[in-house]
């Protein structure tokens, strides 16, 4: 009888819900203190103890189930649970030590012929990651080193372009734009490198230095680029078990995104979103870069479409690489909040608009300080414009056709070494102003406007974002490219 009951009592402790126990060693099989352990794309998570062990509770455990473990500078490992398992032992091979600089990026493009299959790991990101290649292909990111705005300013035949005043500076914009073309020149990039901010780089950053120095892009990362042969794969996910990826907590944090997004020029902060995100609630919160620009749609439930990566997970936990920005739906409508109220005061109407930054983590508008918005404010009756007889007015870099209208302007200006500005980040010298809202800002504004005849008016106010000033999309030959963010209007009975 003692067979028998040996394999009830196995039946017993493997059955559905029931503790897994084991050890978490490395390839030298000493003890790994501090790992993850979880059952793959559960929400339940243990942590090692100092001699390796753990004990993992968890109602969904079954046989046939994964049992995973993760740590900082290791592979992930996992093992298959069976009905006649009391222990577990699960090996996390160390990450190959270095960074490998001849290793060739991997494309995105699954018909692309840079992927020789005679080298482990080399098929196309987009082969089995459909959806993530699709969202991927509608990003700024995926436009990074061919977006005809970007190579204008880099190197154009302009006076406002990079190289025009730095004809022999090395990288600059190029280092974030084009990371995985060699010296860094947009124009220079072909194969893979020409793909902008593709998936291999991203997922070759160990760890992310943002802040030290005037280091950006790629130079502000660690990148861990296996030898040939080998492959390795870092991400947020400390369950994938397939023998060439790593669990990187840099990966759920805004310090990641800040190597990009967070540069100084001379000392001063030309991109500041970073920075700014720390000085905000979001902060405090917990709320990341990654929780609104990744925030997952709802709806997929894999991040793989093919292959053993393909396992179901909770919709919420798994991010877009659409990677959100004004461009995307509904996005902006869910940032900024715009309000327009109006009184007839004598032969006056008083007009008060507000500008809420009511959802971003950072200061709006944000990115390239080329970037700003503007509050256009109008009134009219009877088919006629009404003067405004009190109240702000745009500035002159607002351009020819919006100079001098009732409104306000948000941008941060810099200032060129002759006091100049509008100036663009690379001739930076000082801050000039900065009217941008603050994350959970508001901006008020208050207009009088002539109405003196009887009749009702319209109240009409717009909030237009635009990529760069007029002068110099005119020098550079580009549309000035505005985005309507918002629009109210409201009629006033006299």
């Amino acid at each position: 009888m003692r067979r028998p009951a040996l394999l009830l009592l196995a039946l017993i402790l493997a059955a559905p819900g029931e503790t897994l126990r084991g050890t978490v060693v490395d390839a030298a099989g000493q003890p790994v203190d501090g790992a993850r352990v979880r059952l793959r794309a559960s929400q339940t998570v243990v942590l090692t103890t100092p001699d390796g062990r753990f004990a993992l509770a968890d109602p969904a455990a079954a046989p046939g189930g994964e049992i995973t473990a993760a740590r900082a500078g290791h592979i992930i490992g996992g093992v298959t649970i069976k009905d006649t398992v009391f222990d577990y032992r699960i090996q996390l091979p160390a990450i190959p030590a270095g960074d490998d600089a001849t290793y060739p990026w991997v494309t995105a493009f699954p018909d692309d012929d840079q992927a020789p299959g005679t080298d482990f790991g080399r098929e196309p990101c987009g082969a089995c990651h459909r959806r993530i290649l699709a969202e991927w292909q509608e990003s700024a990111h995926a436009r990074a080193a061919a977006n005809r705005r970007f190579l204008a300013f880099f190197d154009g035949e302009n006076r406002v372009s990079f190289k025009h005043g730095n004809p022999e500076a090395d990288g600059g914009c190029a280092t974030c734009h084009v990371p995985m073309a060699s010296g860094n020149h947009p124009r220079q990039a072909t194969g893979v490198a020409g793909e902008g901010v593709g998936c291999d780089f991203c997922h070759k950053i160990a760890e992310a230095r943002p802040g030290e120095g005037a280091a950006t892009g790629v130079r502000a990362v660690e990148l861990r680029r296996p030898p040939f042969g080998r492959q390795i794969i870092f991400g947020p996910f400390d369950d994938v078990p397939r023998g060439r990826d790593a669990f990187a907590q840099v990966f759920a944090e805004s310090r990641y995104c800040a190597a990009c997004h967070q540069a100084r020029v001379g000392g001063i902060a030309v991109y500041s979103e970073f920075e700014e995100w720390q000085a905000s609630r979001f902060a405090g919160d917990g709320i990341t870069c990654q929780s609104c620009h990744m925030r997952s749609d709802g709806r997929a439930t894999t991040m793989s479409d093919l292959g053993p990566g393909r396992i179901r997970r909770e919709p919420r936990t798994l991010s877009s690489h659409r990677f959100h920005d004004t461009l995307s739906p509904g996005f902006l409508a869910d940032a900024i909040g715009l309000t327009v109220t109006a009184r007839a005061d004598g032969d006056a109407i008083i007009v008060e608009a507000e500008v809420a930054n009511r959802g971003v983590g950072h200061h709006f508008p944000a990115g390239s300080p080329m970037r700003h918005m503007l509050l256009v404010v109008s009134a009219e009756a009877d088919d006629a414009a009404l003067p405004m007889t009190e109240g702000p007015t745009l500035p002159a870099w607002s351009g020819a056709s919006l100079e001098g209208r009732p409104g306000r302007a948000f941008a941060k200006l810099l200032a060129d070494g002759e006091r100049r500005q509008p100036s663009p980040p690379w001739r930076a010298a000082t801050l000039a102003s900065d009217t941008r809202i603050a994350a959970g800002g508001r901006d008020r504004s208050t207009y009088r406007f002539r109405h003196d005849r009887p009749g009702p008016a319209k109240v009409s106010a717009r909030l237009l974002i635009r990529r760069t000033f007029p002068e110099w999309a005119e020098a550079a030959d580009l549309d000035t490219a505005e985005i309507v963010a918002a629009r109210a209007s409201v009629v006033v009975q006299r």
